[in-house]
């Protein structure tokens, strides 16, 4: 026909303006529109996948080859195909969910192990909605899974971590008020001991208790050191003590395997040193030596007086001229792998290193052609007088003077008062810092000679008194204590003017502090 309008046709017959050529188009955009669907949960690091219940086959897509090892079209459809890649123990429940969601319909969502091509296990987060055959079209599972094997790991570290700091804090804690019984129980012993003469046999009782006071302190501190390490606080430290102290304490650390022999010359100069720190440092030393010893061995500790007329260079360290004592840890047998260099790296040796040079030693390690490694301690020896204790004519005679002491320990507030009033002064007690303030204000117009404070208090802390005060009165001395290790850097960046007493102190300590800070104020 002349006039008819001819129309491109299709190799099909059919003219690409026809209904053929709609439904081609709206292929083409469901093909697009899946293959950015696919792109975007490749990216996305999940899988898709599609569970046509019906006739029980399942598409699947995305990031599979990545998490699983597995290619979309190298497993089966049906649904028993993917229940054999989940773990065992977990097939109950995922039966469950799954026929509850069938039943139901709407959103579910479940955690499961399912295994990769490897062999291994990973953990799999699926989340998804069951589109019923009312809602129009098949009955489909459509769901999305993610790998979160990292992310419950991360969520496990993170849980680790704050049990760790809550730990810490209770260890803190427990270690204060426990530090707050020693001062007492220590300083009632100091109390009674210098009213006892020294020849009767209770002295010779209270002298053992408060040693036995003053290692339960030392043994609190090391327990302390492992959340925060405490402040260096020197004193004179008898080291043939100390070694006969902690040897049953490195045997139990050492087990069975490792015997343990500990050879001290008679008599040894004191060290000036942090008693806990020193204790700390051989325990470290000891775990380190212990852990490149699998089969077992023998580790000995020796100790001498030695005198250098010159300085001394061992390995990069230098040891300065003087009197020292040298101990001496010798490991037997080594492994062949362990050198000087790999022992001065373990990490427990290397806290012991900076804890030793914190209190003015050096650690040497040296290795010897007789399977032995050697970790040589250098201290420098205290060879100066003791302070001679007080006696109690210069206590009862000393200048009096008004302290405000704030403690919120009773038992501790009560032996400190003791004290202080045995000194002959005035003492305002109080259990916190607010109950302070409201005693000196019923007091006015008398002002405080000295402030003697707990730090970690109830309502109103030490620090915080202490600022308060300072305006008052900012000539009044000022002594905070504590038996946080911490608390004294805390006070330090105050920008305050104070002295600081650690607990547990001895009385002589306080006796000591109290009247230096009243003699220059």
């Amino acid at each position: 026909m002349e006039n008819a309008t001819s129309h491109p046709v299709s190799k099909s017959g059919d003219t690409l303006h026809g209904p053929l050529s709609h439904m081609e188009s709206a292929l083409r955009e469901l093909r697009m529109w899946k293959l950015r669907a696919e792109g975007v949960m490749s990216a996305s690091n999940q899988i898709l996948r599609e569970w046509h219940t019906s006739d029980d086959d399942s598409i699947y897509s995305g990031a599979m080859e990545l998490i699983l090892g597995i290619l979309p079209h190298e497993l089966p459809g049906r649904f028993e195909t993917w229940m054999s890649l989940i773990h065992p123990d977990d097939h109950v429940a995922y039966r469950t969910q799954i026929e509850a969601v069938l039943l139901s319909g709407g959103s579910f969502e479940i955690e499961y192990r399912a295994r990769k091509r490897n062999g291994k296990y990973t953990l799999l987060l699926e989340r998804g909605y069951f589109i019923t055959p009312e809602q129009g079209g098949g009955a489909v599972l459509s769901s999305v899974i993610t790998d979160v094997s990292d992310l419950r790991e991360m969520e496990s570290r993170l849980r680790q971590t704050q049990r760790v700091e809550a730990f810490g804090q209770l260890v803190g804690g427990v270690a204060h008020d426990f530090n707050n019984m020693l001062s007492v129980i220590i300083g009632y012993s100091q109390i009674m001991m210098e009213e006892t003469d020294a020849s009767e046999e209770n002295h010779t009782f209270l002298s053992e208790i408060e040693k036995a006071a003053a290692r339960a302190s030392s043994l609190t501190n090391q327990l302390l050191a492992f959340n925060k390490p405490p402040d260096t606080k020197r004193g004179r430290l008898p080291i043939n003590e100390l070694l006969l102290d902690i040897s049953k304490m490195l045997k139990r650390l050492l087990g069975e395997q490792i015997e343990l022999e500990i050879i001290p010359e008679a008599t040894l100069w004191p060290l000036e040193a942090d008693r806990s720190q020193i204790e700390q440092s051989f325990i470290n030393l000891a775990v380190g030596a212990r852990g490149t010893m699998p089969n077992g061995g023998k580790i000995t500790i020796t100790a001498k007086n030695v005198t250098l007329r010159e300085a001394k260079t061992i390995h990069d360290q230098k040891i300065s001229p003087g009197k020292h004592v040298h101990v001496c840890l010798i490991q037997t047998p080594r492994l062949s792998r362990t050198s000087a260099e790999l022992a001065l790296a373990n990490s427990s040796v290397k806290s012991a290193k900076t804890v030793i040079e914190q209190n003015g030693g050096r650690l040497v390690v040296t290795e010897s052609n007789d399977n032995e490694i050697c970790f040589g301690l250098y201290f420098p020896s205290a060879q100066e007088a003791p302070l001679a204790p007080a006696s109690k004519n210069t206590i009862r005679t000393a200048k009096q003077a008004t302290i405000l002491l704030v403690e919120d320990d009773t038992a501790m507030r009560r032996f400190t008062r003791t004290v202080l009033k045995r000194l002959g002064h005035i003492v305002i007690a109080a259990p916190d810092g607010e109950e302070a303030l409201a005693l000196l204000e019923k007091s006015r117009p008398l002002e405080p000679s000295l402030l003697l404070t707990d730090m970690v208090m109830p309502r109103l802390g030490g620090l915080e008194l202490a600022q308060k005060l300072f305006e008052k009165f900012p000539k009044m001395p000022i002594l905070l204590m504590s038996g946080y290790p911490e608390q004294h850097s805390i006070a330090s960046n105050s920008g305050l003017e104070f002295s600081f007493l650690r607990k547990p102190f001895a009385t002589g300590e306080l006796i000591s502090k109290v009247g230096c800070l009243l003699q220059d104020a």
